[in-house]
């Protein structure tokens, strides 16, 4: 006889109740490790004075028993409503944590996937039974990739009597995650957004960068969203002052029914964070809206793109962020770059992708080291363009051709070498680059390996043994599939060596998986 789950008296529906509480923007608590208790209760502290009630935490900010310390000395522990993530191997550490809180959180979340969906699905049963037992009153799941998982989820959710109330990703007018808040839409689930404001590729969460550049670039520093910010004048204490491009992003995904999760640690900023969803200016977020739109091939640019690689190359990715950075480089860099495309084969999508990609990416870089990210970009590729067409001698302009060629092609997924990525350019003009895993011979020779190319795309029938070590070999549309969750006799677009793309029906799924090429790129 199977378990039988006892039928609890569903709470409110959290939309309805964060709603009838006036709760539409969360306060992030992982206000660093590091930090001396006495800092992190100063942080805290002054978010509640500024009215914040809704809290986003997680076992992983080592800063909960600072946050309860601080309600309880305002008598706010009741009034919190408290988000709560752990990730899936972490679920054991609970026992005893929310005993300074009296109680189990508003929202138990956990905070991440596990490595297959099947251990996902056993870690949100173990968060079922907590909630179930009155350990917590909904459930959240966090980073959620696709909506066939957070279907596959919801669906598991269900059957542990305990339905996904809502859901937090990564969000921002950059990456605007629209298939999932689609879905929770649909689904009355409640969307929170973290990374609102980008991720300078620091703290508990984000690790050495991992994933697609989209998710690391800084809002905050991008000059079309600060020029909007300065049309609109807000009042305060009696007197106007122009609106910060933080309160505009906060006011933008309160206009998308997203609950964004804020932070700083400046007293005024925090009460200003918190007013801005009161904000209203139509006019701005249409201006918002339209430079995030599906760009469009006018002006200058359909000039530009007369040229069939720098066409291509725009075609390879179809994000409005992507394209106005194209501008940026192909304006100075025009030549450099068309050969570049020509290198990589203008029929390989991937190849190109992977290009644009890497341009986002070292922005993300600029943007992470504070540095004066426009002109910086366009000074450097500038210089690159230069040196490439001035090249006296053919062997230093395909060296330094090649050098370009393998720092572009690099996994633009990887992320990792923040600070370093400033002397790339530099480094690529004097020939000191040495490419990680190199495809060229110059490559090959700057990592002290035989300049002599011996990998070659197989033929057509060939059976590809694909292992669990070969680090970003399958993808899905630039997201990354776990082994396990490949499906034999379905296609696949392969990253074969690192670099080109082919089409491969799986011949037996798993963890070592073999697939037959069907379709490789002309070489």
């Amino acid at each position: 006889m199977g378990v039988t789950h006892p039928v609890l008296d569903p709470p409110p529906g959290l939309a309805t109740e964060l709603d009838d509480r006036d709760l539409d923007q969360a306060f992030g608590t992982d206000v660093g490790k590091t930090r001396p208790n006495v800092e992190k209760k100063r942080i805290i502290g002054q978010a509640l004075d500024a009215g914040y009630r809704l809290l986003d935490c997680a076992l992983l900010y080592d800063s909960f028993a600072s946050v309860c310390e601080c309600l309880r000395e305002r008598d706010l522990l009741d009034e919190a409503f408290i988000l709560f993530k752990v990730k899936p191997t972490e679920i054991a550490e609970l026992r005893g944590v929310f005993r300074p809180l009296g109680r189990g959180p508003d929202v138990l979340m956990l905070h991440e996937m596990a490595a297959t969906t099947s251990k996902t699905v056993t870690a949100i049963g173990e968060l079922a039974n907590r909630i179930r037992s009155g350990n917590g009153r909904y459930l959240g799941l966090s980073n959620v990739t696709t909506v066939e998982e957070l279907r596959t989820l919801c669906e598991a959710a269900r059957g542990f009597r305990v339905p996904v109330s809502c859901v937090q990703n990564r969000c921002s007018p950059y990456y605007q995650d629209t298939e999932i808040r689609r879905y929770c839409r649909e689904q009355g689930i409640v969307y929170l957004a973290y990374g609102l404001m980008g991720s300078r590729q620091q703290g508990a969460c984000h690790g050495e960068g991992y994933g697609l550049p989209t998710l690391y670039l800084l809002p905050t520093l991008d000059p079309r969203l600060e020029a909007l910010a300065g049309g609109l004048q807000l009042r305060d204490a009696g007197r106007l002052r122009p609106a910060s491009t933080g309160e505009l992003l906060l006011y933008w995904a309160f206009m998308q029914n997203v609950i964004p999760v804020a932070f700083s640690t400046d007293r005024e900023r925090v009460r200003y964070n918190l007013e801005a969803t009161q904000i209203s200016a139509g006019a701005t977020l249409r201006g918002i809206e339209a430079l995030f739109s599906v760009p469009q091939m006018d002006g200058a640019r359909a000039i530009r793109t007369r040229d069939s690689p720098i066409r291509a190359l725009y075609m390879a990715l179809r994000d409005p962020t992507a394209w106005w950075l194209l501008d940026e480089v192909c304006r100075v860099a025009g030549p450099l770059m068309a050969a570049l495309v020509e290198r990589a084969g203008l029929g390989s999508s991937v190849a190109l992708r992977n290009i644009v990609y890497n341009l986002m990416r070292f922005v993300a870089d600029l943007q992470s080291n504070n540095m004066p990210w426009q002109e910086t970009l366009r000074d450097e590729f500038q210089q690159l363009d230069t040196a490439f067409r001035s090249a006296g001698d053919a062997d230093a302009k395909r060296r330094l051709f090649e050098l370009c060629y393998e720092w572009l092609m690099k996994d633009s997924l990887a992320g990792g070498g923040v600070k370093e990525a400033l002397d790339r350019p530099g480094e690529i003009r004097n020939g000191r680059y040495v490419p990680a895993h190199p495809v060229t011979a110059t490559g090959r020779l700057a990592a002290g390996q035989s300049a002599r190319l011996v990998e070659r795309r197989p033929d057509v029938g060939t059976v590809l043994t694909l292992k669990e070590s070969d680090h970003s070999t399958y993808m899905d549309g630039y997201t990354p599939v776990e082994f396990e969750d490949l499906a034999a006799n379905q296609v696949y677009d392969v990253l074969y060596c690192g670099q080109h793309d082919l089409s491969v029906r799986l011949l037996s799924a798993g963890s070592r998986p073999k697939a037959a090429v069907l379709k490789p790129e002309p070489l």
